[in-house]
């Protein structure tokens, strides 16, 4: 029974050590911007954000660069949005009239969809860095500004 209890506080002592969100430069073990940061890191970062933050953040693959490299997009929202991400598509198509089904009603608190998109030229890496900001700071609920300037 004690050998079950111990591997378990080792167990649940290890999934939220992992848990703890780093910022880019404590992930990256140097300040952003003082260094070339390779695509391979940049994803990592995103996953480690994705997986300490698993309930507001959704990490999709959607395609590979012509070198392999997977292309990502992240879903950054409530933990009840994130749970009806494909409702939201369509309602979205339908507000649009796109949709094949109906023409969607506005409907009162429907989500805003906001997208940002960084990097045309793979050789061009401050919107990487900067992408990795925004993530970290969306997350974070702008740990670098004055919080009691947002409503909770």
């Amino acid at each position: 029974m004690y050998k079950k209890l111990w591997v378990g506080i080792v167990i649940l002592f290890f999934v939220s050590a992992n848990a703890q969100l780093k910022s880019p430069d404590e992930f990256l073990g140097y300040k952003i911007g003082t260094r070339y940061t390779p695509h391979w890191k940049i994803v990592s970062f995103f996953q480690q954000v994705a997986a300490s933050a698993s309930a507001n953040v959704k990490l999709e693959q959607y395609g590979q660069t012509n070198e392999g490299r997977p292309l990502i997009l992240s879903f950054i929202s409530s933990a009840d949005n994130i749970s009806r991400l494909e409702q939201i598509r369509l309602n979205n198509l339908r507000l649009a009239n796109l949709a094949k089904d109906r023409a969607a009603p506005i409907e009162e608190g429907a989500p805003a969809i906001v997208w940002l998109s960084y990097n045309v030229h793979g050789n061009e890496t401050s919107s990487s860095e900067a992408a990795m900001m925004t993530i970290w700071a969306l997350v974070e609920k702008y740990p670098c500004c004055d919080r009691s300037l947002y409503k909770s």
